[in-house]
């Protein structure tokens, strides 16, 4: 399959590498010393249990790579709003735009520009960072679930599962893949504002009761804001999700290491769209409401607050 994927970090860059390893055309889209260790040395991609380079194509320029079968989307959210149009040189009428970024949010923004009949999307559930330019760690085996919006079954969708399939990354085509964005949006903004707050893993922060109690609140508002949208979730998802983390190795989630690093974060995206949401819903938020007024001053990174 004839693949371009948009934004070749820790998530676009395990995918795209394991894609191309297993002999799908494969463009990877990137930026600065990134960018050019590929297009120079290729695509490290370093696993738990093995490490190899393919040599993929690699540019800035999406019109460089002209039409394709499949654009995976997967780039940081707070760039949507100067990217999304940028997509346009690799549609042609059979196009499919698959989003697995974070947040529940990016498949009406990408539909607004392309079309709701090109985009599919969807959640995954790995650990991977670029560790060097041109170098992706994978500390945990890649999981996608994905969908059409509209819920129903295509011929689309069963083809992009087997590509992914066959590139090893466990996949499943979901019958309500809203249900399956919100699910980990519900867990993911708790997650990602308290720990960003606190400046502290997960693991650490549950030991502390009142934060254990915060986090749990957290998850209950977006959960309520999910019901309230008519989204098809478990009344106990908030438990569930917090038995997964309870039971999963230490981690530090993408969010809290941006903030670490001064990098621009996917506040608005998380916790900021909690809020929004919130007020069309007529759901209350005080949790994520706090959490978005104490990492406002940096969102954009430390650099934009000096």
């Amino acid at each position: 399959m004839r693949i371009a994927v948009m934004g070749a970090g820790g998530v676009g860059g395990c995918l795209g590498g394991l894609l191309a390893k297993a002999g799908n055309d494969v463009s990877l889209i990137a930026r600065g010393e990134h960018l050019e260790a590929i297009k120079t040395n290729g695509l490290k991609l370093i696993r738990a249990d093995s490490e190899f380079v393919v040599e993929v194509n690699a540019t800035n320029d999406p019109a460089e790579v002209g039409p394709v079968e499949l654009v995976l989307f997967t780039v940081k959210t707070f760039h949507n709003r100067h990217v999304i149009s940028s997509l346009r040189p690799l549609m042609s009428p059979g196009t499919s735009v698959l989003t697995l970024q974070n947040g529940v949010e990016s498949h009406e923004q990408l539909a607004a520009v392309l079309g709701s009949r090109n985009v599919l999307t969807g959640a995954f559930w790995s650990s991977s960072r670029i560790q060097a330019p041109g170098v992706i760690a994978e500390t945990a085996n890649a999981r996608i679930s994905f969908g059409e919006v509209d819920q129903t079954e295509s011929l689309r969708a069963l083809d992009i599962r087997n590509v992914f399939r066959d590139a090893g990354v466990q996949t499943e085509i979901s019958p309500d893949p809203m249900s399956v964005i919100w699910s980990k949006f519900i867990l993911l903004s708790a997650l990602a504002g308290m720990t960003s707050a606190a400046q502290t893993r997960i693991k650490e922060l549950l030991q502390f009761p009142d934060a254990r109690k915060m986090f749990c609140d957290a998850m209950e508002e977006a959960l309520a804001i999910g019901l309230a949208k008519g989204v098809n979730l478990p009344a106990d998802l908030g438990k569930t999700s917090l038995e997964f983390v309870e039971a999963f190795p230490d981690f530090q989630n993408s969010m809290h290491a941006d903030y670490e690093a001064g990098q621009p974060t996917e506040l608005d995206a998380l916790s900021g769209a909690v809020v929004r949401l919130g007020k069309q819903v007529g759901v209350a938020t005080p949790v994520h409401s706090f959490l978005y007024s104490v990492l406002l001053p940096h969102k954009d990174g430390i650099r934009a607050a000096n």
